[in-house]
């Protein structure tokens, strides 16, 4: 059977009508973003690093596309500057690198703050703690007798009602004091004092009246002496607890300007994802510069409303499922809980590193002949329990404090306490510093499939320290372990975990992974150097995991939001040694598609 088909010849003018009848019915279907709209920027004619792939070798290519804000296309010069338009803005890379923005899963901008800007701040602080009643004085800790001659000058002429308050980082002197050697100085005040990170701490007795109305014996900490009576000395959970919400809370109207402050040195270092913990009047401000669209960028957080709080699940219960939720420049990743041991031998009151090995040397500032493990001597720390009511409700547990094994060893007994009650696997439960981490370590974390947040900057620091106190082969077979730590399956981050110049420099950390040299030029553990473009990944890729956004970060990728650096020179290039890495400069760095430090221009 034939099908009569019959042709028919249109005029021009049918013809034109037609095609503008094709024209509206194309415009009005569902197409693929790249037939609607050009780029609205293309980067070409660079050596643009992806770190696409999960291990190395990631691609290289040569140009970007960026449209709203993510990446639209990656790929050879040729087909990207396809995608141009009239209005695309094309700029010439001439050479530079290209690549994703570092992620930093481990810093403190909210403290580096304060110290950077001190004069400012404390002058603001004093002004804002008047306010509240509250006298705010520096107390000089070189004798029992000095710190009491403060306080004595503190207290007088004091109105009626008001409070003193001071701090001290760590102080041998502060553990000799008694509330009644403070009542003698200041019988009419109440006087707290904020010890280190609040893990301990000294009250009189007139703010032990005050504590006791407010949380009778509730709340573990507080010290008694023989006869059962309250010597004034805090620790641990109490401590956490005035600190947290006895003393009053910064209104961010004063502390977000002091934020903003640190935030725009960091994004001038190429970070363009900067992880902490913070505190709720932290987090308070920080919300604030987001909503006035302030942040330079991206600031993912754990709430540290886990360390050292007795009423944590009944606080979780109120406190909704909100991990992963937030706006596209801050969410909330999940909750930090008390440190299990302090700081390293050589810091100041440094020594109580929790660890399985007896010290050798004892250094002059050292005030814990056998280390400091706080779950252990903290009466009353309920941070064991803390990540079983975590994972209750549905949270992980990151941001927090391991640099001895034993401190590892123990976090890990706590998360196995958890898994059994419901599974943590896939929950990216981390650890982070891991100064000192034994094979055991190793293997307990990979069995628990626990994440690591590597500051590279601490075996810089303290690898010549930690051989000195705690033999040569642990310095050169547990600090840092990254490589082994890798080849055992652990997803392991970075982060820079200081605000010195250089070190807190993501090239810096790049220069000692591949190196492993620390300040006195040793090299520590070089069974343990990265390649550079693993060294990358795991300060791009696989921390964006940390930060749990990896389908939108750590990547050059379609689809992926535009956060990107350009460099001076490209950190794969075997013509940089290995020891200038740190000197490649950062000429730009861009979140979301917007440029937030430098320029794209070459010339400039």
């Amino acid at each position: 059977m034939t099908k009569n088909v019959s042709f028919r010849l249109f005029s021009g003018l049918q013809i034109l009508g037609l095609m503008v009848t094709a024209t509206v019915w194309v415009g009005a279907q569902d197409l693929p973003t790249e037939v609607i709209r050009y780029a609205d920027r293309i980067l070409h004619n660079g050596h643009v690093l992806t770190m696409d792939q999960d291990m190395p070798p990631f691609s290289v290519t040569e140009a970007v596309a960026i449209r709203d804000g993510r990446i639209m296309a990656v790929g050879e010069n040729s087909r990207i500057l396809r995608m141009a338009g009239p209005d695309t803005d094309r700029v010439d890379l001439a050479g530079r690198t290209l690549m994703p923005g570092f992620v930093d899963t481990h810093s403190h901008p909210n403290s580096y703050a304060l110290s950077h800007h001190a004069r400012e701040y404390t002058a603001m602080y004093v002004r804002f703690l008047r306010e509240q009643n509250i006298r705010f004085i520096v107390v000089n800790w070189e004798s029992k007798e000095t710190a009491l001659a403060d306080f004595k000058k503190a207290a007088e002429g004091l109105p009626q009602g008001y409070w003193i308050y001071s701090t001290v980082r760590s102080s041998a002197v502060q553990k000799s004091l008694t509330r009644w050697d403070l009542d003698e100085v200041v019988p009419d005040h109440p006087l707290y004092v904020r010890v280190g990170n609040a893990i301990y701490g000294m009250i009189n007795s007139k703010m032990l009246e005050i504590v006791d109305q407010r949380y009778g014996d509730r709340v573990p900490g507080l010290l008694k002496n023989e006869e059962g009576i309250p010597t004034g000395q805090i620790y641990g959970p109490l401590g956490e607890t005035l600190e947290e919400e006895l003393m009053p809370q910064v209104p961010p109207d004063l502390l977000g300007p002091i934020l903003k402050k640190e935030l725009d040195e960091w994004i001038a270092l190429g970070i363009t994802t900067l992880s902490s913990r913070f505190n709720g009047g932290e987090i308070t401000a920080y919300a604030q510069l987001d909503r006035n669209g302030e942040l330079p960028l991206r600031l993912p957080y754990t709430h540290e409303v886990g360390r050292r709080n007795v009423f944590l699940e009944r606080d979780l219960k109120r406190f909704g499922g909100i991990q992963g939720h937030g706006t596209d420049r801050m969410w909330l990743i999940g909750i930090s809980i008390g440190n299990p041991d302090g700081d390293p031998p050589g810091s100041p009151g440094g020594g109580g590193t929790c660890t399985t090995v007896a010290k050798r040397v004892m250094l002059p500032n050292d005030l814990y002949p056998d280390g400091n493990c706080f779950w252990d001597d903290v009466p009353g720390d309920t941070s064991r329990e803390a990540p079983a009511i975590v994972n209750r409700f549905n949270y992980r547990v990151a941001g927090v404090h391991n640099l001895g094994d034993r401190a590892s060893l123990e976090h890990l007994d706590a998360y196995e306490k958890a898994d059994r009650e419901k599974s943590i696997a896939g929950k990216r439960f981390a650890l982070d510093h891991g100064m000192m981490v034994s094979p055991d370590v190793i293997k307990r974390t990979a069995e628990l499939d626990v994440m690591w947040s590597l500051q590279p900057i601490q075996l810089y620091n303290n690898a010549p320290t930690f051989s000195r106190v705690f033999g040569e082969e642990v310095a050169q077979r547990w600090m840092h372990p990254v490589k082994s730590m890798i080849e055992a399956g652990i997803r392991v981050a970075w982060g820079a975990d200081t605000h010195s110049d250089p070190e807190r420099h993501p090239l810096f950390g790049l220069q000692v992974l591949v190196t492993r040299k620390a300040k006195d030029g040793r090299v520590f553990g070089a069974q343990e150097r990265l390649d550079r473009a693993t060294a990358l990944l795991m300060m791009t890729r696989w921390s964006a995991e940390y930060v749990l956004r990896e389908e939108e970060l750590g990547s050059l990728e379609a689809g992926k939001l535009a956060d990107y650096v350009i460099l001076d020179k490209n950190p794969l290039d075997p013509a940089v040694p290995d020891e200038a890495l740190s000197q490649i400069r950062v000429l730009a760095a861009v979140v979301g598609g917007e440029l937030e430090y430098g320029s794209l221009n070459p010339a400039q």
